[in-house]
Formats: structure tokens, sequence, C-alpha cells
């Protein structure tokens, strides 16, 4: 089939990668333009690396509605399937009519749930144990098109990038398996569940903000995992944002009869405890402004942080 390919981050990368192996034609690929990283630098999208590295032509336009210029070279190669990894922009219905087998989406959850565009970490925060893919024809709908597909896995204790590469593999696997349902007619499409939907955002970076009072031991254990590297977690002590690395979930710990929610309780070579809103929280790596990753056990030898201490403004 002619295959007109659409994605941006690394999650889309494994299933590019596979089709460009495959018997299927990657007529072109579709990204987000480059963006500006560190230090302002442009970086480009590793989707368009890989396309470059297989000579496969590249678009980066800025927008997809009322693109005259993208819809005439989509319309030239008259594609038999759209697939969209992880575009990161809402498809047109003239874009959606196109191909003759439709625009076909790789979505990183086990559709109805967790529709939209962080379903990988709310996955994590929600205390899922189980994540998965799904193969499905796109609809004007934000992620609710009938599913041809699903595989899952075990969540496990999985942070956010290590669940997003199993993710993706396992997207690309299934895609080029239904891709040959989907042309020998074996395909049959599964209307989701409405009653069943969830969605979820864009993560934002105040998000990443630890409210121990509030939260649970486990609750932020599970942000960490989600919000690794990106928004990251923290916790405020005075003016300071201190980014927490490490931590360790200790319910079997007592609070002392005294000690209120966000109260350090222990800080040593071992790590600093706090009570959480229901258990405790033990900090094991953290990184204050300026400063490198360090142990709690580094980071106590050279700043005050005294039991009893109450964290957070």
């Amino acid at each position: 089939m002619k295959i007109v390919f659409m994605g941006t981050p690394d999650f889309a990368a494994p299933s590019l990668r596979s089709l460009a192996k495959s018997k299927h034609d990657v007529c072109l690929v579709i990204s987000q333009p480059d963006r500006a990283g560190n230090r302002g630098k442009m970086s480009m999208p590793i989707i368009k690396e890989i396309a470059i590295a297989e000579n496969i032509p590249v678009m980066q336009p800025e927008r997809i509605k009322q693109n005259e210029e993208l819809m005439d070279v989509i319309k030239g190669i008259n594609p038999d399937m759209i697939i969209v990894a992880a575009y990161g922009k809402i498809l047109p219905k003239e874009l959606l009519d196109l191909p003759r087998f439709g625009c076909v989406n790789v979505h990183a959850s086990l559709l109805p749930k967790f529709r939209g565009a962080s379903p990988i970490q709310h996955a994590i925060l929600t205390g899922e144990t189980h994540s998965g893919v799904t193969i499905m024809k796109m609809a004007e709908g934000l992620d609710t098109g009938d599913m041809y597909s699903q595989a899952s896995l075990e969540i496990a204790g999985y942070n956010y990038p290590e669940l997003s590469e199993r993710l993706a593999k396992l997207g690309a696997e299934l895609l080029l398996k239904t891709m040959d349902d989907i042309e020998s007619g074996k395909a049959h499409a599964e209307v989701q569940d409405e009653t069943k939907a969830t969605h979820t955002g864009i993560i934002k970076k105040e998000e990443g903000r630890v409210n121990f009072a509030d939260e649970s031991a486990i609750e932020i254990e599970r942000k960490l995992r989600a919000f690794t590297p990106w928004p990251g977690v923290y916790f405020e002590l005075g003016d300071l944002k201190i980014k927490i690395k490490a931590v360790e979930v200790h319910n079997d710990i007592k609070p002392v009869e005294v000690g209120r929610p966000a109260e350090v309780i222990a800080a040593n070579n071992d790590g600093i405890d706090v009570i959480c809103r229901k258990g405790i929280l033990r900090i094991k790596e953290l990184q204050a402004p300026g400063k490198k990753s360090m142990k709690s056990g580094d980071y106590l030898r050279g700043n005050k942080l005294e039991v009893g201490t109450v964290l957070g403004r």
C-alpha cells in the first residue's frame, strides 16, 4: 500500500521504522516543525531524522487545516492509508476522507480509556495495572473512532519513558498486522463504548508540584514516574523548589503521635521521611536549584533540614 505517515515524538519512531522496512511504500512523512531546544539550538523531530535516513520526503507544516499546498501533495500521492502516531494536531475531515482505507491511528491506551494528549502519564497516575495500544480508524472526534485491534502489557513500576518505549514497540507490531487485516478485508472495527470513555489533557508544568497534605505517598510515587522527565515533581522549602528524583513508599512506618501531614519525621542517610495524606514517603534523591541530583544523605550534609519541618508553603 502507498502510505503517508504522520508523527512527531519518540513514540512514533518504531512505527515509522517498521513501515520503512515493510512491503508498504511510505511515500511521505509529515512531522511538526523543528523547534528550539537547549540554548536556542534548533532540534528536528526524531521522525524527520528517520525519514531523512530512509530517503523519504518530509513536510513540516505549521498547520494542517486550510493548507492547500499540503492537500495537493497528499492528493498527488493518492495514498491507500494515512498512518498517524502521536502527531499532535487534529486532522480535518477532508484529510480523513481522502485515503482508500482511511486514516489509521496508533493510540497509546486501551480505548475508550484515556483519550487525548497524555494517555501514558494518566495510566501511571491513576494506578492502572495494565496499559496498551489501540489501532483505530480516525474520526472527527478526538480518539473516538472505531477500534480495529488492541494489545496490552503490565505497567509494573515503569516510569513514563520506560512505558512509552514499550508501548511504542507494541504499537508498531500491532500496526503492521492490523494493516494486513485491513487490506485483506479481515479487519473488524468495533465501536467504542462512550459510557467508559475518559479524557486526558496536555500536562502542565505546575502539575509537578507536590502537596504532601493532600496527596498520599503512593500518589506522589506515581506522579514521579508519570512526570519523568517532564515536568518532574518538586516540593517547596521556604522559597526554594526542591526537585524529587527518587522515592520509596513506606506505609509500614507509623508517624509519631504529634506528626502532621507534610511534616518531616526522619532525615538521615536512609532518606527524608515525610508524612503524607496517607502513608510515609521516603525521599531518596533530590535536586536543589542550580545543583546536581544527589542522595538525600549527601544533601543533608550540606543543608539544614530538621525533623519537624513542614514542607510546602
